[in-house]
C-alpha cells in the first residue's frame, strides 16, 4: 500500500523505535480514525511493525454496536490479529454521567488489556482535528495554564505509556486515506449530534479557522508543544523551590516570603498539585492563601479547600493538611461540604440543607430556620461545621461580631459554645450561626437572579439551649 500518509506516518512512527517484539494495543472503536491507524501500523516495514493487540468496547450505546463488534471479530480472524473485547451491559449504564463512565470502561479495559499482553504502548486514533477541539474547549471554559494543555502522553499502566501516533495529521487526510485504500468503518451517528459542544467546534468553529488559515491546526499543535515545554521547565524549577523551602512539618514561611511575587505563585501551585491533584485548588482560593501567607497580623489561621483538605498557616510554617490530621491536634475545627438540594447530618444539632428555590416544597420556605440568598449574595458551595469561637459575623453597621459573643448573648450553655455549627460560604466567610445569628451581607437581595434557600431543621431548638 503506498501512499503519503503512509510514508509520512512511517516516518513519525520511529520515533517510538518499534520492533517485531514490540506488543502495541491499539484502541478500535471501528470508526475511520481508528481503523485508518489499524491499517497503517499493519503496513509498517516488517522490520519496524509491531505486534499488534485490538481492544474493542462494545458500549451497547448504539443500534450498530452488535454489527461493530462483529466486524472487528472478522476483521481480526481475517488478518491474524489478538483481539479484545469489553462489553459494556445496558442494565451499567448509569442515569447521568455515561460519557465519563464510558471513559472510566475504556481505559480500565485498555490497562487490563495491555497488562495481559505485556504491551509497551497503548495506541488511540486521536489526531489534530481532536487536539484543535480539545484545545479550544478548554480555552473557552477558562482555567489555569495547565489545564489548556491538549491531548498529550500519558501513562496508562507502570509498564504501558498511550500514544497518539495520528496527532499530527488532519482528519481530512485520514478520511481521504480510508476512502482511496477502501478501508471500512462504521461512523458514529453521535458525532452529528449539535447539543454537544465538540461537535459544535468540530462541524461549525474548526472549519471557519480552517478557511482563515489553512495551518491553523499545525499552529495550535505548536502551540501545545511549546506550552507543555514551558510548564515542563517551570514545574521543574518550582520542584527545586519546593524542596528548598520544604520542612518537617510543612514549608517554611519566611523563606516563602523571600521568593519573588511569580515564584511565590508558581511554588503555591507546584505544592497544591502535590498535595492535593491537579486542578483541586481554585484561583479565588490561591489568592486568599497567598494574602494570608503575606498577613502578619494573622501568624495562625486555616482555610478550608475542600471538604476533607485545609491549608494551615502555623507560624513559621504552612501546608496543606487533612482536616481530620489538625483536628487531632487541635487545629482546625470540624468541616464539610453541603451538596446543593441534599440534607447533610450535623448530629444532635439536626440537618441542614443548600436548595434551589425551585426545587423544594412551600412548607420548608415557610419553616422558621430559613435564610433566603440571591446568586450575587454568596460564593458556593457552603461549609457546616463546628466554628472556632472566634470567627466573626459581619454586622449591619458595617461592624463585626464574634461567635463567642454572639453565643454568650443567646445565653448558650458554656458546654455547646463549640460545638454549635455555623455555616461558611466557599470564602470562608461566617454566613449564618445556626438558629442564632446571620451575618448581614455586603450585596443586596436580588429577585432577578438565582435563588436560593438555606434550611435547618432540629426537633428541638430548646434542647439545645
Amino acid at each position: 500500500m503506498k501512499s503519503q500518509l503512509q510514508d509520512e506516518f512511517n516516518l513519525a512512527i520511529r520515533d517510538y523505535q518499534l520492533t517485531p517484539k514490540t506488543v502495541v494495543v491499539v484502541a478500535v472503536s471501528t470508526g475511520v480514525d481508528s481503523m485508518v491507524l489499524l491499517t497503517l501500523l499493519e503496513n509498517l516495514p516488517l522490520a519496524k511493525r509491531p505486534k499488534i493487540v485490538i481492544a474493542h468496547v462494545n458500549h451497547k450505546l448504539r443500534n450498530q454496536s452488535s454489527e461493530e463488534q462483529a466486524f472487528i471479530e472478522a476483521y481480526a480472524k481475517a488478518h491474524q490479529l489478538k483481539l479484545e473485547i469489553e462489553v459494556w451491559p445496558v442494565s451499567k449504564h448509569p442515569k447521568t454521567g455515561i460519557e465519563n463512565a464510558a471513559r472510566k470502561i475504556r481505559y480500565t479495559f485498555f490497562a487490563k488489556v495491555a497488562d495481559k499482553y505485556q504491551a509497551q504502548f497503548l495506541f488511540t486514533a486521536h489526531h489534530a482535528d481532536d487536539q484543535a477541539e480539545t484545545f479550544l474547549m478548554k480555552l473557552v471554559r477558562g482555567g489555569s495554564l495547565q489545564q489548556l494543555q491538549g491531548i498529550g502522553v500519558r501513562q496508562l499502566t507502570k509498564h504501558t505509556q498511550i500514544q497518539r501516533p495520528l496527532l499530527n495529521f488532519a482528519k481530512t487526510d485520514i478520511r481521504e486515506f480510508a476512502t482511496d485504500n477502501h478501508v471500512k468503518w462504521y461512523e458514529d451517528e453521535t458525532n452529528t449530534d449539535q447539543s454537544l459542544t465538540r461537535n459544535r467546534m468540530r462541524t461549525e468553529i474548526v472549519p471557519k479557522l480552517k478557511q482563515e488559515n489553512s495551518k491553523f491546526l499545525a499552529h495550535v499543535q505548536s502551540y501545545e508543544t511549546q506550552l507543555q515545554r514551558l510548564l515542563r521547565a517551570t514545574s521543574q524549577h518550582a520542584d527545586e523551590l519546593v524542596k528548598q523551602i520544604m520542612s518537617k512539618d510543612g514549608y517554611q514561611t519566611e523563606a516563602f516570603l523571600k521568593l519573588s511575587p511569580e515564584w511565590q505563585d508558581l511554588v503555591l501551585q507546584e505544592i497544591a498539585l502535590q498535595k492535593l491533584g491537579a486542578g483541586k485548588l481554585t484561583d479565588s482560593q490561591r489568592i486568599e492563601i497567598l494574602h494570608l501567607l503575606h498577613n502578619q497580623q494573622k501568624p495562625t489561621a486555616q482555610i478550608q479547600v475542600s471538604s476533607q483538605m485545609l491549608f494551615s498557616k502555623n507560624y513559621a510554617q504552612f501546608g496543606f493538611f487533612p482536616a481530620s490530621e489538625l483536628r487531632e491536634k487541635g487545629q482546625a475545627p470540624v468541616y464539610s461540604m453541603l451538596k446543593l438540594n441534599q440534607w447533610h447530618d450535623i448530629g444532635e444539632y439536626g440537618t441542614v440543607g443548600w436548595f434551589d428555590a425551585n426545587k423544594i416544597s412551600q412548607d420548608l420556605v415557610n419553616a422558621d430556620q430559613v435564610m433566603k440568598l440571591s446568586k450575587n449574595q454568596i460564593k458556593t458551595p457552603f461549609f457546616v461545621g463546628a466554628g472556632s469561637v472566634d470567627i466573626k459575623l459581619r454586622l449591619k453597621n458595617g461592624g463585626h461580631k464574634s461567635i463567642r459573643r454572639v453565643l454568650m448573648d443567646a445565653k448558650v450553655p458554656v458546654s455547646k459554645r463549640k460545638g454549635w455549627p455555623v455555616l461558611k460560604d466557599a470564602n470562608q466567610q461566617a454566613v449564618w450561626l445556626l438558629g442564632i445569628r446571620k451575618s448581614w451581607l455586603e450585596e443586596p437581595f436580588d429577585s432577578q437572579q438565582q435563588q436560593y434557600f438555606i434550611i435547618w431543621k432540629t426537633n428541638n431548638l430548646e434542647e439545645l439551649n
